[in-house]
């Protein structure tokens, strides 16, 4: 397993190999103009290919609340490409991330952890993970990269994100479920 802890960083070159993350981040750095990140309204996905547009999110990140439970920031789905809405079997637009997700293997935690790292850090992130799914002998890749946004160039307030899946042969409808198998391999903080 190939991880660094939050904090240590890598360049994208080294980090990032698919063409198409490359090219989601390089037009996150380009509306940066100077900033630590770019806000929502910097943000046209007319500006990127229409290949990338099934495999996009945006996610709201929503402050802790005032009941004072550490639990930090949560996230809700704001837009969802197709593919993900082939993943869940259904439209989770307005959910929290952290109850639409698969709580097995604690596969939730996990990627709630990749967005929570990179609100801390108010940098990219890079993941890479892989799933067993019920009936395909060989498992599901993802590599997905998270994009902090921000409306007042300091606190993150949403995020961009792509996920892109490599698998044997197509999976059925509602794959991402509890009976779903998860094992995390790469996660990275990227450095411009």
């Amino acid at each position: 397993m190939n991880m660094t802890f939050p904090g240590e960083t890598r360049n994208v070159a080294d980090a990032v190999t698919d063409p198409q993350l490359r090219l989601l981040y390089g037009y996150w750095c380009s509306k940066k103009r100077g900033r630590a990140m770019p806000s929502r309204t910097d943000i046209d996905p007319v500006d990127l290919p229409g290949s990338l547009w099934p495999h996009l999110i945006l996610l709201d990140v929503v402050p802790e609340d005032a009941s004072g439970e550490a639990r930090g920031p949560r996230f809700r789905y704001r837009v969802l490409g197709s593919t993900f809405m082939h993943a869940f079997a259904r439209n989770p637009t307005g959910e929290f991330l952290d109850e639409a997700l698969p709580a097995r293997n604690g596969y939730s935690e996990y990627v709630t952890g990749i967005y929570r790292d990179m609100v801390a850090l108010k940098k990219g992130i890079y993941t890479e993970n892989s799933f067993t799914l019920d009936g395909q002998a060989v498992p599901m890749f993802t590599r997905r990269l998270s994009l902090p946004l921000s409306s007042d160039g300091e606190t993150v307030n949403m995020a961009l994100a792509s996920a892109l899946y490599e698998y044997d042969r197509s999976p059925i409808e509602g794959y991402l479920s509890d009976k779903t198998g998860f094992r995390a391999i790469t996660r990275v903080v990227l450095d411009d």
